[in-house]
């Protein structure tokens, strides 16, 4: 955020519900004001406390060595009426040296306090949650483009599809790539080596590979998960069984749109297409669908630690298990003998 040294806002609202985008409203408006006055001090409140409205009045006090202060009220939803008070006190006498950051998650709570900060002429961010799919892709590849870097568009998608929606951890993970990965563009190759060792991340490229049938590299990424992770089994049976799930969900839906299959079984549009040549591949003999959906009944027991009650499988017996059910179901076999 740029703010005018001229004529600097004194209220700003970071509005919305989505941690990661509060949090970051917060940090950079806090450093754009202290990089107006380097003496800056912050001060961080709950609304919701007890001694709030004391805490509030006390830092917008002229303190002694003459230092600008940033005030964050971090919930005003759940404002006390001590904190309310407080807050209205500052907009109708704003204090020279001091800055007001306030917090509200959206929705009905609070609003009358939100509309008097408004009414004043409080700065608003929105940090409203993204939608999945498009937005939030989009939203990524201008985190790239703000490391000054590049990222192909496989890439991004499959970073998004191994780490799901959390807003937080895929931007720790652009920013971690950005800086370990030297060349550009960053490319799908660098996604799959840098998350190899994280269990779920593992087990969606390995899912990924079985239901495109592609059975070389189905096991070759369960070897390297097997020597990145000692936990492979279950993540990895998990993410088969969702994708095997989302296969037979579109499956069924032929003759839909795109939009409408993603909205129905729970995936970005942008992923319809991928999926539905993953059914061509097993449309043709469903048996073998039905047969991968027993098989990983068995392997979910199995990499639990056994199939019948008071069985017990060491680790070897777990491993074999589970290439077992990787090599026979990316295959399109019923049995491997």
């Amino acid at each position: 955020m740029a703010l005018s040294k001229s004529a600097p806002a004194r209220i700003y609202i970071a509005s919305g519900n989505e941690p990661m985008l509060v949090d970051r409203a917060v940090a950079d408006t806090f450093a754009a004001i202290r990089a107006i006055d380097s003496s800056t001090q912050r001060v961080v409140i709950a609304a919701s406390s007890d001694d709030g409205g004391a805490l509030i009045r006390d830092a917008m006090s002229p303190n002694l060595f003459g230092d600008a202060t940033v005030l964050i009220v971090m919930g005003i939803d759940s404002s006390s009426d001590e904190v309310d008070a407080a807050l209205r006190g500052f907009i109708a006498e704003p204090a020279e040296h001091a800055w007001l950051i306030v917090t509200h998650p959206g929705g009905v709570k609070g609003k009358n306090l939100l509309d008097a900060l408004r009414s004043a002429g409080g700065t608003e961010i929105d940090c409203k949650a993204l939608k999945k799919g498009k937005a939030t892709i989009e939203f990524l590849n201008r985190e790239v483009r703000l490391q000054k870097r590049s990222m192909t568009s496989e890439a991004i998608t499959a970073l998004y599809d191994s780490i799901g929606h959390d807003l937080r951890l895929l931007v720790g993970a652009i920013s971690q790539l950005c800086s370990d990965v030297e060349h550009d563009p960053i490319a799908i190759e660098d996604i799959n080596s840098y998350f190899i060792g994280v269990a779920e991340v593992a087990g969606y490229t390995i899912s990924d590979a079985v239901w495109d049938k592609r059975s070389v590299e189905a096991l070759r990424s369960l070897r390297w998960a097997m020597e990145a992770s000692d936990n492979v089994g279950v993540p990895t049976v998990l993410a088969m069984a969702s994708g095997l799930r989302t296969l037979v969900g579109v499956g069924g839906m032929a003759g839909a749109s795109d939009l409408d299959v993603a909205k129905t079984i729970g995936v970005p549009p942008w992923k319809v297409k991928t999926l539905r040549q993953q059914w061509a591949k097993w449309s043709g003999d469903q048996r073998r669908l039905a047969a991968a959906a027993v098989a990983l009944a068995d392997a979910d027991g199995a990499v639990k630690g056994g199939v019948k009650i008071g069985s017990s499988l060491d680790a070897e017996q777990k491993l074999l298990a589970l290439e077992r059910l990787v090599i026979t179901t990316s295959a399109g076999t019923r049995t491997l003998n």
